[in-house]
């Protein structure tokens, strides 16, 4: 009887060992972003063509606009600043998601970092497009910028309706 009841265990024991092992080896992907109004940041969930918004003043002048993007599909994120007088961009990076693994087709983050230049009360639109085929729109993102230099910088990222 010892004998049929090692070999019962042995192929529970080895169906248990996989289930562990798949477990361990699945990886699950969300695309999580997090959004800000008023100096509150609120976590939410994504989809792919949608943002995250992280702020980051770097200087008293300078800020960062974080923003969800996946170039695999033909789509990158492309801005206009409305007054160049007084905003300029001084730093963009891409950079992809699972950078140690290089999964073809997965997205990134595009950080775009502008300076403003001025006193100013302004915007910069976010569109995320397809230059290449005929300037196909998914989405426009408009930043609203208010700087004053012995003031304050304050932003604001919005989703442009009806795009």
């Amino acid at each position: 009887m010892k004998n049929n009841s090692s070999v019962l265990k042995s192929p529970i024991l080895i169906l248990i060992m996989l289930v562990a092992l798949l477990m361990i080896s699945c990886e699950t992907v969300e695309n999580a972003g997090s959004s800000e109004k008023d100096g509150k940041n609120t976590a939410g969930t994504f989809a792919a063509k949608e943002t995250e918004k992280t702020e980051k003043i770097l200087a008293e002048n300078e800020f960062t606009v974080t923003l969800a993007e996946n170039p695999t599909t033909g789509f990158i994120w492309q801005y206009e600043i409305q007054d160049k007088s007084a905003v300029k961009l001084v730093d963009d990076e891409y950079v992809p998601s699972n950078t140690d693994k290089r999964i073809t087709g997965s997205g990134g983050m595009h950080s775009f970092t502008f300076a403003c230049l001025k006193d100013c009360d302004t915007s910069v639109t976010m569109t995320y497009r397809r230059p290449w085929k005929g300037g196909e729109t998914a989405e426009k993102r408009l930043i609203r910028i208010k700087y004053k230099k012995d003031d304050n910088l304050s932003w604001e990222l919005e989703k442009v309706q009806g795009e």
